[in-house]
């Protein structure tokens, strides 16, 4: 099966998220890292630092990755003190800190990113032979928009809104794997990506 991957210039940088709810001295040795869904570069993230040899063999303390549905949900996770520290987009960080989250205006202030990791460009992947040039194509087909309360969703989401098509596409929620699987079974007509480039077909 050919497909074409099309990337769109919506971008945004994956920042290391720490939680300011407790002074380090007071946190427990066992630390949570917030990653994200199966097949996204958050928890190979969350998974590299768990498994980094000056981490897994310090002897003081332990990193634990968790996965989650990203990085919407991660910012929520540390802000409320439920991951020590998580891969959340630095736009969320923006967004949250100031209650500007789609649908939210909660102010996350518990948060600061510590550390640039990658930029993430927009990705959508169709078959070479579907007729899809642009996004405005995607009108009434079936679209994979990453799962709910991942980055990608919310990025996909703002995206598409942006282009008038949100409401006029036939959205089907659930993470990489899952998409790409459905995508090769013909139940999808396109998926999108938020994530490190390149990226595993």
């Amino acid at each position: 099966m050919k497909i074409k991957r099309r990337k769109f210039l919506a971008t945004s940088a994956a920042a290391l998220a720490l939680a300011l709810t407790a002074p380090i001295e007071a946190m427990a040795k066992n630390y949570v890292f917030a990653g994200g869904p199966a097949g996204g570069t958050f928890q190979v993230v969350a998974n590299a630092v768990q498994t980094y040899d000056p981490v897994k063999e310090n002897g003081k303390f332990k990193v634990k990755a968790q996965s989650s549905a990203g990085s919407v949900e991660n910012l929520r996770k540390v802000n409320s003190g439920k991951a020590h520290f998580g891969v959340v987009y630095s736009g969320h960080v923006w967004l949250g800190a100031n209650g500007k989250m789609k649908n939210d205006t909660n102010k996350y202030e518990n948060v600061m990113a510590v550390s640039y990791l990658y930029g993430a460009p927009a990705q959508l992947v169709v078959r070479a032979d579907s007729g899809i040039k642009s996004a405005k194509d995607l009108i009434g087909k079936k679209v994979g928009v990453g799962n709910a309360g991942s980055g990608a969703f919310a990025n996909c989401e703002l995206f598409f809104t942006h282009m008038g098509i949100w409401d006029k596409i036939e959205r089907n929620a659930m993470g990489y794997n899952d998409a790409a699987a459905a995508f090769g079974n013909n139940q999808l007509d396109a998926f999108w990506l938020f994530t490190a480039f390149p990226v595993a077909p």
